[in-house]
């Protein structure tokens, strides 16, 4: 049975984003073979067929032809799946001609979940499943911050714009989504937008924040003890920054002040994330923090900025592998 140095457990590569399928958004393919010394595994979720046998403290996974995994000889674990929807991270995907394919899929959950209880017991993961459902819940998300000291721009979770509290008196009020996901079919995606207080709404609850003015925003990576700011230039019209231009907006790299770092490296420790993508505005001489994602991408930036970041993150790769082996 193989050693593997790297497992990394992402979402299907036909998975849909503002600019097509996210393939292999991480670069994973490149990482491995620059690297051939390194023996670099993939649980691809809800994609391929899978066979799995666990018994007492043995757990070995199989997808396609390639040779089993097992979870016991494995270094590191990258959990990366962009979606934590129920239906995106089962272990193996349904077939198609399956009789009874709700029947089929809550089978394999169990196992899903079973898997992210053993992941932690690896030698080193990140970011553990526990974690990472912790802060891919918003309410969650912010209600850790706030008790953490992060609190964020004055904030509402109501069903309809909010007709009690500090919010109320607003005549609008920016609008997000509960859920982490935003696409609501395959082809229209649902973003952040302004709503006034008159606007026709719907009964789905919703975050609601005030809205805050700047003419850029950050989006901050965190990958263990760096910390990387990209600068994201805001169109006044446009309250969902990753809408802008087409869902490319104007990004470059840019420094940050050792508070600012301190700040946003703390952010991501209050959810007990060593990998995390900061959204955050200027407010005054700080930053607000506006959500904190677990599994943040660069995919929707421009090419320059986003090779970068690609290897920036294959380097806190290297650097967790050799942890590991040391």
């Amino acid at each position: 049975m193989q050693d593997i140095d790297l497992l990394a457990i992402v979402t299907r590569p036909d998975f849909p984003s503002g600019n097509g399928p996210i393939g292999d958004h991480l670069g994973l393919a490149r990482f491995a073979a620059e690297r051939p010394n390194l023996a670099v595994r993939t649980i691809v979720l809800n994609d391929r067929e899978t066979r799995v046998h666990i018994e007492a403290d043995d757990a070995l996974i199989r997808q396609g032809e390639e040779g089993p995994i097992d979870l016991s000889r494995v270094g590191l674990v990258l959990y990366m799946p962009v979606s934590l929807e129920v239906e995106e991270t089962n272990l193996a995907a349904i077939a198609f001609d399956e009789c009874h394919p709700l029947f089929a899929a809550r089978q394999w959950r169990p196992l899903t979940e079973y898997l992210e209880h053993l992941l932690p017991r690896t030698k080193r993961c990140v970011n553990t499943p526990a974690a990472t459902r912790r802060a891919n819940n918003k309410l969650i998300q912010l209600d850790a911050l706030r008790k953490t000291g992060f609190p964020p721009p004055l904030t509402a979770v109501s069903t309809g714009f909010p007709e009690k509290g500090a919010l109320a008196s607003h005549s609008a009020l920016v609008r997000k989504n509960v859920s982490e996901g935003g696409w609501k079919s395959q082809t229209e995606f649902s973003p952040a937008r302004l709503v006034n207080k008159d606007a026709p709404g719907d009964p789905l609850p919703a975050i609601w924040q005030i809205p805050l003015q700047a003419d850029h925003e950050f989006r901050v990576y965190v990958m263990g003890e760096e910390v990387i700011f990209v600068r994201l230039e805001r169109d006044a019209a446009i309250t969902d920054v990753r809408m802008t231009q087409s869902g490319r907006p104007k990004a470059r790299i840019v420094e940050g002040s050792a508070a600012r770092r301190a700040h946003m490296l703390a952010a991501a420790r209050a959810l007990e994330l060593d990998y995390a993508v900061i959204d955050a505005m200027p407010v005054g001489d700080g930053l607000a923090v506006l959500e904190v994602n677990p599994n943040g991408v660069w995919w929707f930036l421009p090419d320059d900025v986003a090779s970068v970041l690609e290897g920036r993150f294959h380097a806190f790769l290297d650097r967790l592998i050799a942890e590991v082996r040391s």
